[in-house]
């Protein structure tokens, strides 16, 4: 057996432990060089209840927060590109209803990106308010978790406002703005935000009901009646896009792995042509020096404290997970993308360390 043999071995194995040991009912995975997939599978189950449906290379996965990076934050850029936005815009130029009276005013698309705004890390917005007017005098009013660009807190609220601001500059929904800008111009992929209800058994099951996020929600979502009670199906898990109908700049794009890749590739030379030489550099530069997180736009940096690259992938990499289990990094010096999806939520949330799981995905499939 071939080293390289051996470690696509080895890959292989780890994914099925973690079917075996209960993390997650089944993943897909896929390891390339550029365009050159080196390593791809599938193991396990996309759905175990209410019936069972064996994982495939062609599952769709909930992305969760790398809707973040491979839809928003890669719209506003290419939304930059076409004049529509400026990245050092103030939020107020496009959201006039933001101006708040507070250092939040100050707030740009790029502190929004690079989560430097001051904004606290989530909140139930759907408990305070039903449509995006109420929801954005809910942030104008939320308490601040410090001023901003004095520190970073990765938060879901930045990517809710610029998935506002895209639509408003775009002149669409996000779903269709992703559609025409990103999945389209790269041949039709497999990725999308808001399924339709005939792709639901291709699509990977997450929580039954809301539960992990009734919690989350505490004595606010205390008094909400929307909550699902059902395994969640088709449709995306977090419950601030959901209520947005799906569509959502913080989650809500579903993917194969391949397809993830397919994006993921633009963020190096080479690709399709979605990204100049200059704005990919926007997504692996160190936007926050000093504060603790290393961001750069949409992305976390490998030289980050406690990233979840770790020592198989360079300090110059940057990627992103999601919640629900998923993804991605990319890795300029050896020119790879590692993509790992499960749905480790299904069918309950249990809590473990799942970026300890991903640097040892890492540190396996750097040797492939």
């Amino acid at each position: 057996m071939s080293r390289s043999s051996g470690a696509a071995a080895a890959v292989e194995e780890f994914v099925r432990g973690l079917v075996r040991d209960g993390t997650c009912p089944g993943a897909a995975y896929l390891v390339a060089e550029r365009d050159r997939v080196l390593l791809q599978g599938a193991i396990g189950a996309s759905v175990v209840e209410p019936e069972t449906l064996p994982a495939a290379t062609t599952t769709l996965y909930d992305l969760a927060s790398l809707t973040k990076p491979l839809a928003t934050a890669l719209l506003a850029v290419r939304l930059q590109a076409e004049g529509r936005l400026r990245l050092d815009d103030r939020l107020d130029r496009h959201l006039p209803e933001w101006r708040a009276g507070d250092a939040r005013s100050s707030v740009t698309l790029l502190d929004l990106l690079t989560h430097r705004s001051g904004l606290p890390s989530w909140d139930p917005l759907y408990a305070h308010a039903s449509d995006v007017a109420g929801r954005i005098e809910r942030l104008r009013s939320i308490p601040l978790a410090h001023p901003p660009l004095l520190d970073v807190t990765y938060s879901c609220l930045d990517y809710i406002l610029i998935g506002f601001v895209l639509e408003r500059a775009g002149g669409a929904p996000l779903d269709r703005l992703f559609r025409d800008r990103v999945a389209g111009p790269l041949g039709g992929l497999e990725i999308l935000l808001a399924p339709p209800a005939d792709l639901r058994r291709r699509i990977a099951a997450t929580e039954r009901g809301n539960e992990r996020e009734k919690v989350l929600a505490g004595a606010a979502g205390a008094g909400y009646n929307g909550w699902r009670r059902g395994i969640i199906w088709g449709e995306v898990h977090d419950n601030n896009a959901f209520t947005l109908g799906g569509v959502a700049g913080n989650a809500g794009l579903f993917g194969t792995a391949a397809a993830v890749h397919a994006v993921a590739r633009e963020f190096l030379p080479g690709g399709r042509g979605l990204l100049g030489a200059e704005e990919r550099a926007l997504f692996a530069h160190n936007f926050t020096r000093g504060l603790g997180q290393h961001r750069a736009v949409g992305f976390q940096l490998g030289s980050s404290p406690g990233s979840s690259a770790g020592d198989g992938l360079s300090p110059r990499s940057f990627g992103h997970t999601g919640f629900t289990g998923t993804s991605v990094w990319i890795d300029p010096e050896s020119l790879r993308i590692y993509v790992l999806l499960t749905n480790r939520v299904h069918p309950v949330f249990h809590d473990l360390d799942m970026n300890e799981v991903r640097r040892r995905f890492h540190a396996l499939a750097a040797s492939v």
